[in-house]
């Protein structure tokens, strides 16, 4: 079935500066000793700059907050340290286009374990995958990092479960950045927002 869909990035498209930044502050703030692991996400960013490991161990590194805050402090990561910062303009976009029957795919590559908790009327979410280990989250990541080719890699595999096929022609892409392109060129229309205030124009 043939639908339009509308593809929306989420840091630096409908907030500014990277979620997972922000993570780290919400849980250095709350567990204050978890600064050690800045040491080990330094080694590891040094190891990742001289190509001696790839992306993934450098990611798990990052997300060490996951290991630490409970769901309850996930939940209220988002409410506090992510929706004040939407850009309101691009949130007014996201819902004019669900009221316009348009399916919103929120994909992202950042985790979809505090994602979930958007109060954005989306359908879909498509983030970083981590494991839940005995009833917790930890910064295993699952499969690969949601970004560039991957990104439409895990679309096309929720439209081929859904059997849906997009409306090319009718659909939309938001993103901040050419490193979404592979899933922009799943749509006609594409929108580059700009990462400083959140205005809109056409990617060239």
């Amino acid at each position: 079935m043939k639908h339009k869909i509308a593809f929306f990035d989420f840091d630096d498209t409908l907030l500014p500066q990277d979620s997972m930044k922000r993570l780290i502050y919400f849980c250095l703030k709350r567990h204050p000793w978890t600064f050690i692991y800045l040491f080990k996400m330094a080694f590891l960013g040094v190891l990742y700059g001289i190509k001696v490991i790839s992306f993934i161990p450098l990611k798990q590194a990052i997300l060490f907050p996951l290991n630490h805050l409970s769901e309850k402090e996930l939940e209220q990561f988002y409410q506090e340290c992510l929706i004040p910062h939407y850009y309101l303009n691009v949130v007014d976009e996201l819902k004019q286009k669900k009221s316009e029957d348009y399916l919103i795919y929120l994909v992202s590559a950042s985790p979809e374990v505090y994602l979930k908790y958007t109060d954005l009327p989306v359908d879909v979410i498509i983030g970083t995958k981590t494991l839940s280990k005995d009833g917790k989250n930890t910064s295993k990541i699952i499969g690969e990092n949601c970004k560039s080719e991957e990104k439409v890699r895990r679309i096309h595999e929720i439209l081929k479960e859904k059997n849906i096929e997009i409306d090319y022609d009718n659909s939309y892409g938001y993103s901040d950045s050419l490193t979404d392109m592979p899933m922009l060129k799943l749509v006609k229309h594409r929108i580059r927002i700009n990462k400083k205030d959140g205005s809109m124009s056409q990617f060239e």
